[in-house]
């Protein structure tokens, strides 16, 4: 009767085998005997110990569970986990009960290692990043597919180097496939359902099996299983997850699965995201409107008090003429800059990435931002520690404009022939370039302010400058921050350096 059970079940006494049924042979000894075998034997390190003191606890009238997992190790020499179940009838004598749950087990500790991944993450991408050596310590294969107007388009393939799947997965990266020639997706879709296939394509029932290609490279890569997972944003399926491998289990479906819907929620903060900073813009244009109206009105009322002088004639006019069309000239300016930051601003950037050598660029922002009168004002002295050949990741044009911003900044605050300072220090990962002015040292209270948009201390200014360097640095993945300094005004901007 034991026989036909499917838990394994061993009578021990004195820590000695004594009989063993179908099961339990099969599972530790490779169908040869277990009588006479110390369950010391089957037992992983520290595991007896375990049981004995579980025993112990229960024979003290502790409340213990009725089950635990011990570590067993098989006839192949591979560990087994197993809920256990005992009972003692008599001293020194035990009947033990075994089940498997060695699959329930890596699937619990596969779902607890993708839980573990960072939530902040920015997209879908840096997600699958992020578990790419996951899925190659499992070796498991990936591969992640947008799904388009008649076809699909795989996007990333996950997979060691030269494997029969992966290489398959490769040749269809950035390729538009029809729906025909992807049977297995069409089912999805059909459905709407995640689908496991516990054999390859052509051993299944139906459309699936039309999948040659797929079959033929999974059985050069000697796998079966696959998992197949919709991903759905805002109600439609956007996107596909495949996961294959040799030793994929129902119970993994599970946990791919739960990574599938992980990786649409990262759709869905992402598209939130954006959202938030399109709401955030549309109040910047409210407070824009107040700005405006308040910076705008200065200089047409000066100017309109100029041209009516002109107009009226009389000596006034005639003596002050040069006068008056400078101030003109002068409020005009002042409008032009206006419109220049708000459209800088507003701008929508689209950065493309490269490696971009920092000194030739810090150079180029110099020289242009030597242009603007508050550099022939305070005619500093300025020094440029950066080496030459140092290369950051990061797009040229915006970055030469978060620079100008800043040392324009830098112009504006600097004493009369003072300093103004460029250096760089590295760590293995960025490049932390530091512009410092011998102006004023900036208040705490100001410093957590300054980047926001209007927020100046200046008497005239729209206080868009440094607002428009963190847009800018957030475009290009970097980051800049104000440095506590009491000699003066330091911003430091932390650059990705570039690998090549």
């Amino acid at each position: 009767m034991l026989d036909g059970l499917p838990d394994a079940v061993l009578h021990v006494k004195d820590g000695v085998i004594v009989d063993a049924n179908l099961a339990a042979e099969k599972a530790f000894a490779d169908c040869a005997s277990l009588v006479g075998v110390s369950l010391d034997v089957l037992l992983r390190d520290g595991e007896r110990e375990r049981l004995t003191l579980i025993d112990e606890q229960r024979a003290l009238g502790w409340t213990v569970p009725a089950t635990c997992c011990l570590r067993f190790s098989r006839s192949d020499g591979s560990t087994m986990m197993a809920d256990i179940r005992w009972r003692r009838i008599a001293p020194g004598e035990l009947v033990l009960t075994a089940r498997d749950v060695t699959e329930v087990t890596r699937a619990e500790a596969l779902m607890a290692r993708l839980a573990q991944l960072p939530t902040g993450m920015d997209g879908p991408d840096a997600l699958l990043d992020a578990s790419e050596p996951v899925f190659l310590e499992l070796g498991w294969k990936v591969a992640f597919t947008e799904i388009v107007q008649g076809g699909s388009i795989t996007l990333r393939m996950i997979a060691p180097a030269g494997d029969p799947v992966g290489e398959y997965g490769r040749s269809l990266v950035g390729r538009l496939i029809p729906r025909e020639q992807t049977p297995v997706l069409a089912e999805i879709l059909r459905t709407g359902q995640p689908l496991f296939l516990d054999n390859l394509p052509t051993a299944q029932k139906g459309p699936v099996g039309a999948a040659t290609a797929l079959s033929e490279s999974m059985n050069r890569a000697r796998v079966a299983p696959s998992a197949w997972c919709p991903i759905r944003v805002s109600g439609d399926i956007t996107h596909c997850l495949a996961v294959t491998g040799a030793d994929i289990t129902t119970h993994d479906f599970v946990a791919i699965q739960l990574f599938a819907a992980r990786v649409a929620t990262a759709f869905r903060v992402a598209a939130l995201r954006l959202a938030m900073v399109h709401r955030e813009r549309l109040a910047a244009v409210g407070e824009m409107a107040a700005v405006l109206a308040h910076e705008v009105r200065n200089p047409l009322g000066v100017m309109f008090s100029a041209l009516g002088t002109l107009s009226r004639g009389g000596p006034t006019a005639a003596r002050d003429w040069r006068r008056l069309l400078g101030i003109i000239q002068e409020e005009a300016d002042r409008l032009q800059c206006l419109v220049t930051d708000l459209l800088e601003f507003s701008k929508a950037s689209t950065p493309v990435f490269d490696a971009v050598a920092l000194r030739p660029v810090i150079l180029d922002a110099l020289r242009a931002a030597e242009h603007d009168g508050a550099y022939s004002v305070a005619n500093p002295v300025v020094r440029v520690t950066v080496a030459e050949g140092l290369c950051v990741h990061s797009d040229r044009v915006l970055l030469r404009r978060m620079l100008l911003n800043v040392l324009v900044n830098a112009f504006q605050n600097v004493t009369a022939r003072g300093v103004v300072a460029i250096t760089v220090s590295l760590s293995a990962t960025h490049a932390w370039l530091t512009i410092f002015n011998d102006g004023p040292a900036i208040p705490p209270e100001v410093a957590a302010r300054v980047f926001e948009p209007f927020f100046t201390t200046k008497p005239r200014g729209t206080g868009l400058g440094l607002a428009i360097v963190r847009r800018l640095c957030i475009d290009v993945g970097a980051s800049v921050d104000v440095l506590p300094r009491d000699d003066g005004a330091a911003f430091q901007i932390a650059l990705p350096r570039s690998e090549r």
